[in-house]
């Protein structure tokens, strides 16, 4: 009786606790508020403010250049679309980074889309922010809703609601599955707590996972209320991760919208298009093979040539053909943070073995650790781990057991950009730190070096799975991966499977031609292919926009010069449309008589 009385008391205890955590988020959200306040006087005159609420041809805008490119692209687009008749259809344009690359890239897809499709666009933005409504209404959107964060009533009950949800779970895995009519609020709330916190997997429910719950039910809410309102055909959505994003594209597909999303960096890249629930978590890089048999069809040697010359630039680090991964939000501990210089050598198995005490005639195999924290879900409908910590970790333990391989352990570049709370070293450390056959990979070997001494490797999702490949080197990756079903890699479906296939590493074989082939293809496809060039943005690197000034510059002079016959992706849009394609692809690179000439240029 005493002992219920305790329980009974330490959950009341647990919930006044939550509760005031809730009071905390509150004071939070004023915070942020006031910040916004104080960013939008230091951006905006308040006079020309004023005027604009009068008169929307005023740009309240301090900044001139900005003032000129929101001028000229509304004079532009209204021209064009006085010719247009819109069909009734609705388009939903989303903007969760507020970045304005992002924002602009997705402003062109909505403007491509609306030319298509013949219908119109409606804007949704998390709060009211005056400069993307300028450039949202610069391309023609004229109605724009919001997400609201609703009053404290409403946050307060939705926050009880996820108090009492997240209690009635037995533990994370049963939380993992819940899920409101297949949007999957609990994978959802999980990702961002692994996200923000830094912590690669968890199987306790902090305080932050009832704030983040409260969160999603509160935007799931509201999605379906503007779905059955507007009654979307299709949404342009870039970030598909982590609240609001996730919720926003698995509510367009549960009813039946088509999600288009730019993949790929600044003003080259391409446009997946989703159009079903069930390809929720397919990766935006995972091409179809109905691009395979076109080039198999067309220009099969030529793209296997290209393909393979890519790899070997890559390899012997030649500058523009690095593997790219793109920034743009990170945590405020890694701001500002300088990433030392190593200077690399090269290595043959035998030097290598020599200075890590290795024998020369065991075989070699590396794992690629991939990216611990960052949407540990939204590129894969199988996997055999919960989340890519849990693979790292377990990978390790067994490989202890593995004493006839040498292990190299080779963390992502992303464990010290986001500083991980649990990095790959951190794991090294604690599983493997004084085993004679595991080392951390050595940090000045060169990576043309890499695939003299490899034998196997292994990953997740990362370049590796497409990379060693094309060298022949056998590469295990235990989920969907981009690559996935293409026939190259090794795709073991439990764990035991993929335990065996650790333990009989040794007896791998080299990759046969064809899958080497095939691997130079997919390189062909993601870096060539697929990366359609827009003249209507401006290249803005792998950071965010950090000079403002000089990139509206460079936009008002791609307006001055923007022809609609010499657009690229608008033309390769359409064939998309019209081919029902996953994905929109250079199709002059394939048809065009000149093939030589195309190629030439692209890869120059």
């Amino acid at each position: 009786m005493q002992q219920i009385k305790l329980d009974k008391s330490i959950k009341n205890i647990n919930f006044l606790l939550i509760l005031l955590f809730f009071f905390i988020e509150e004071i939070r959200l004023n915070i942020r508020r006031v910040k916004i306040l104080f960013i939008f006087f230091k951006e905006f005159s308040i006079f020309r403010f004023f005027a604009y609420l009068i008169n929307n041809s005023i740009i309240p805008s301090r900044d001139k250049i900005f003032r000129d490119y929101i001028l000229k692209n509304s004079q532009k687009w209204k021209n064009k679309d006085n010719s247009k008749k819109i069909n009734g259809k609705k388009i939903l344009v989303t903007n969760i980074f507020n970045h304005t690359g992002y924002t602009i890239s997705e402003l062109v897809l909505s403007k491509n889309l609306t030319n298509i499709l013949n219908a119109e666009c409606i804007g949704i933005l998390n709060y009211y922010d005056l400069k993307r409504i300028l450039l949202f209404r610069s391309f023609g959107i004229k109605k724009i809703i919001f997400l609201k964060s609703s009053n404290f009533f409403v946050r307060l009950k939705y926050f009880v609601k996820a108090y009492f949800k997240i209690r009635s779970c037995k533990n994370m895995d049963e939380f993992l599955n819940f899920n409101i009519n297949g949007v999957d609020l609990g994978k959802i709330v999980y990702d961002q707590y692994i996200r923000y916190s830094g912590i690669g997997t968890t199987n306790i429910f902090s305080r932050i996972f009832y704030a983040n719950l409260a969160k999603a039910f509160l935007v799931h809410h509201q999605m379906e209320k503007y779905f059955k309102k507007y009654n979307f055909i299709c949404s342009v959505q870039s970030e598909n991760q982590f609240i609001p994003g996730a919720i926003m594209f698995q509510s367009a597909l549960k009813n039946g919208a088509n999600v288009y999303s730019k993949y790929g960096p600044s003003n080259s890249f391409t446009v997946k298009k989703y159009t079903n629930i069930f390809q929720k978590y397919t990766s935006r890089g995972r091409y179809s093979k109905k691009i395979y048999e076109l080039i198999n069809i067309n220009i099969k040697k030529k793209a296997v040539e290209i393909g393979g010359e890519i790899i070997k630039k890559r390899f012997n680090e030649t500058p523009g053909y690095e593997s790219f991964f793109e920034r743009f939000e990170v945590p405020d501990y890694e701001r500002g943070k300088k990433f030392k210089k190593i200077e690399k050598k090269d290595f043959t198995k035998e030097k290598l073995c020599k200075r890590l005490g290795w024998k020369t005639n065991d075989p070699i195999a590396v794992i690629f650790a991939t990216d611990l924290t960052d949407g540990v879900f939204s590129s894969s409908t199988w996997t055999v781990f919960r989340d890519r910590l849990t693979w790292l970790r377990e990978t390790l333990y067994e490989i202890k057991k593995i004493t006839n391989v040498n292990w190299l352990v080779k963390p992502h570049p992303n464990d010290e950009i986001y500083g991980v709370v649990t990095s790959t070293i951190n794991e090294y450390e604690n599983i493997c730190l004084n085993l004679d056959h595991i080392k951390v990979f050595p940090e000045d070997v060169t990576k043309r070096s890499i695939t003299k001494f490899i034998d196997a490797a292994l990953t997740l999702n990362c370049s590796a799975a497409y990379e060693y490949p094309c060298f022949g080197i056998p590469t295990i990756v235990p989920k969907e991966s981009d690559v996935s079903g293409f026939g190259f890699t090794i795709e073991p479906k439990s764990k035991d499977e993929f335990f065996c296939e650790l333990k009989n590493i040794s007896e791998l074989k080299k990759l046969n031609n064809a899958q080497v082939e095939l691997a130079k293809i997919y390189t062909f496809i993601h870096l060539k292919l697929a990366p359609v060039h827009t003249n209507l943005i401006a290249p803005h690197g792998k950071e965010h926009v950090t000079n403002e000034k000089n990139y509206w510059n460079e936009m008002v002079k791609l307006l001055d010069k923007y022809n609609y016959k010499d657009d690229l992706l608008m033309k390769m849009m359409k064939i998309q449309e019209t081919n029902n394609d996953t994905h929109s692809i250079n199709y002059h690179m394939i048809m065009n008589k000149n093939f030589d000439t195309t190629i030439g240029k692209v890869t120059g």
